[in-house]
């Protein structure tokens, strides 16, 4: 399997903006791979929509899925630099560590951050992987998925985990109502996150944003004002992206 996956890879590496169709023999030339592996890779990627078939001269071309996910891939690069001077103001304002999530199946990736400059602070790298469950950056882009994806992706963390996620349902229902979460060493102990979600042209969750630090740093009055901060941040950050809140 793995080494069928890497024939692949090999077989898509072959297209070029020089070079954007493909023949089995051109192919079979280039990787020395035998005629019945590529013409079974070929057909899984053409049912797959990766790949289309010239009936006339029997070229293979990228399909439209490609397309697709070249357009997500954009999106979210646009959506990293929309969101990054809004990030680094609410840095500046309000010196705790800022970072822009995306959902990835029944994970959270952080794809951008700006490190607070205290020296007590949240750490947190681009690349970091999370549960969904766990935390305000995922809770607050799971509350945010249409029902069915949501109530789909909850029977899995239900399935993983083994048992009923009754609180994980009640929590979601609430964060959605309130338009933010606020966590208190949920996933990490003695440091606290306020996210809220951030929306695209269409009106659907791409992505959210986070704010946060070290529990001790906290008091009422400065937790009210790192919310507000936080959420008005985050309509900026959806308006800039196309999202009316008069709708």
């Amino acid at each position: 399997m793995i080494k069928s996956f890497h024939k692949m890879f090999e077989i898509l590496s072959l297209f070029t903006m020089e070079r954007t169709s493909l023949a089995i023999s051109e192919i079979e030339e280039a990787l020395n791979i035998p005629k019945s592996t590529i013409f079974r890779i070929l057909n899984t990627l053409e049912n797959g929509g990766f790949i289309t078939k010239n009936p006339e001269n029997h070229r293979y071309s990228l399909g439209a899925e490609f397309f697709r996910l070249g357009s997500i891939f954009n999106c979210q690069l646009d959506f990293r630099s929309v969101a990054l001077p809004f990030m680094k103001e609410l840095a500046k304002e309000s010196s705790e560590t800022i970072e822009l999530n995306i959902i990835d199946d029944l994970s959270r990736v952080c794809i951008e951050k700006i490190d607070s400059t205290l020296a007590v602070r949240n750490f947190v790298r681009v690349g970091d992987r999370h549960p969904i469950h766990l935390g305000a950056s995922g809770k607050i882009l799971l509350a945010n998925l249409p029902d069915n994806e949501m109530e789909e992706k909850v029977l899995r963390i239900e399935k993983e985990l083994g048992k009923p996620q009754k609180k994980l349902r009640e929590d979601l229902i609430r964060i959605r109502e309130h338009g933010y979460t606020f966590t208190k060493g949920e996933r990490v102990p003695g440091s606290f996150a306020i996210a809220a979600p951030l929306f695209d042209v269409y009106g659907e969750t791409i992505g959210s944003i986070t704010l946060a630090g070290p529990i001790q740093r906290l008091s009422e009055e400065r937790e009210s004002f790192l919310i507000n901060l936080l959420i008005n941040s985050a309509k900026d950050i959806s308006k800039n992206l196309g999202y009316s809140y008069s709708k």
